[in-house]
């Protein structure tokens, strides 16, 4: 069986999926219907005609790709997702992250954003590419994998928008996310009714997978960007059931479990100095599931600490199909949620989460305030069994508007002499208690 690439065994590896088309037009027909009876679809004009719960038209048009070094980019998205794994686990408990989800949901910020707060955004990506190119290699990963037969994968993203704020919002922006993203865009108050109607979209791209990812919108929030993605991944050689047993597994605190433990043989063996590992593969032969076990006696926090692109792509590249390789994982499932505003901090995307420094004038241009990055909030779930993987993710990136400042003539009053105090009524001004303060006791 011909082994896979780096990039296509990493996003096996980090639960991701890479699926959804980018064609075909958008009907801007007006339909009258309520909240609850549909979604509308009007015209892609932003002004004072955009109904509320309404699904905005774009123009797809012909959309122009920047060309990339494809070499460049999926190496720098190996370094990405190898740092962000690295901020986002926590010591001893289950962590996963889809470095895709969060790409994809921080680069439709991205697309809207303009100097530093753009280049801090790309650059984390891949240092020397331009968010062109970074769009560019994003939109042919969705193309790519949606032809997929063996494996079902799926992606989808959206903008939704407080209707509040639709009035600022760039309809050139949002033509682009369409274009770029295959991006879907709503308008409809954002209150609780808003809340499950997002997380009916997460639940339904998702395939039931994650069925809650926002418990509650901010008052002042305008604006999420939301990515979901899910795969469901038959094995190519499912584990048959004299190939299950109970076994022991000694959890991270040195406690020993009795689970249902996966005995099989593969092909494909990686070894280096700290780790060793085997791939096993997915139906069709273009997806498998990566496993690197540390050397023993070394923490799998000890090691990813050390982990870098450079030591994943070593690791990989000592595959060998020289072995068989007797292999024995556990079944498992688990959820894990994490903000990720410290871990994109972290990753140098400063200025999109400060209030006064974040520029997404590409996305709106407030008649008052200024457009930042208030949350970025991360969730995944994965399954592994006996016959297929399932696993998924949903990004959400919320943004608020920051009232500017503004400069008044103002007086002083110091009360550091006797005074006059009252206590009043507001509506008549009526004292209810008047006094004079001549000395402080």
């Amino acid at each position: 069986m011909k082994k896979r690439t780096v990039g296509t065994v990493l996003a096996a590896l980090l639960g991701m999926t890479l699926c959804s088309g980018c064609g075909g037009e958008v009907a801007v027909n007006r339909m009258d219907m309520s909240r609850e009876e549909s979604v509308q679809d009007i015209g892609s004009g932003m002004g004072s005609g955009v109904e509320q719960n309404s699904e905005i038209s774009t123009d797809k048009g012909n959309v122009e790709m920047a060309e990339y070094d494809e070499a460049q980019l999926r190496e720098g998205y190996i370094d990405y997702s190898i740092e962000l794994l690295k901020e986002s686990v926590a010591d001893e408990v289950n962590s996963m992250i889809s470095p895709l989800s969060v790409m994809m949901a921080m680069d439709m910020a991205a697309a809207g954003a303009e100097g530093s707060t753009q280049d801090q955004i790309t650059q984390m990506f891949c240092p020397g590419a331009s968010q062109a190119q970074v769009e560019s290699y994003l939109n042919d990963l969705m193309q790519r994998y949606q032809a997929n037969e063996d494996v079902k994968l799926h992606i989808a993203n959206s903008i939704w928008i407080n209707d509040g704020f639709a009035e600022e919002i760039k309809t050139e922006y949002l033509d682009k996310a369409n274009q770029v993203f295959d991006a879907t865009a709503r308008v409809l108050p954002f209150d609780a009714a808003a809340v499950d109607e997002i997380n009916g979209w997460v639940d339904k791209n998702t395939n039931g997978m994650i069925t809650r990812l926002l418990d509650s919108l901010q008052p002042d929030t305008v604006l999420c960007l939301l990515n979901a993605t899910a795969v469901e991944a038959p094995w190519a050689e499912p584990y048959e059931d004299a190939q299950v047993w109970e076994d022991d597994f000694t959890d991270a605190a040195g406690q020993a479990q009795y689970v249902e433990m996966m005995h099989g043989t593969e092909e494909d063996y990686f070894e280096t100095e700290n780790a060793v590992g085997f791939l096993k593969y997915y139906e069709g032969g273009e997806y498998g599931f990566l496993a690197i076990l540390p050397k023993e006696g070394m923490k799998v926090e000890e090691y990813i600490a050390s982990m870098t692109g450079e030591s994943y792509r070593e690791f990989y590249g000592t595959g060998t199909g020289a072995y068989k390789v007797h292999t024995m994982m556990p079944k498992f499932t688990y959820e894990y949620e994490l903000t990720m505003n410290d871990v994109l901090y972290a990753l140098g995307v400063k200025d999109a989460f400060n209030g006064n420094l974040a520029d997404f004038s590409g996305i709106a241009s407030p008649s008052e305030g200024n457009l930042y990055i208030d949350l970025v909030l991360h969730k995944t779930f994965i399954e592994v069994g006996q016959y297929e993987t399932k696993a998924a993710a949903a990004t959400v990136v919320t943004m608020r508007n920051q009232a500017m400042p503004i400069e008044e003539e103002y007086r002083e009053v110091y009360l550091n002499r006797p005074f006059i105090y009252a206590i009043i009524d507001i509506e008549t001004g009526t004292p209810i208690f008047m006094g004079t303060l001549q000395r402080v006791q």
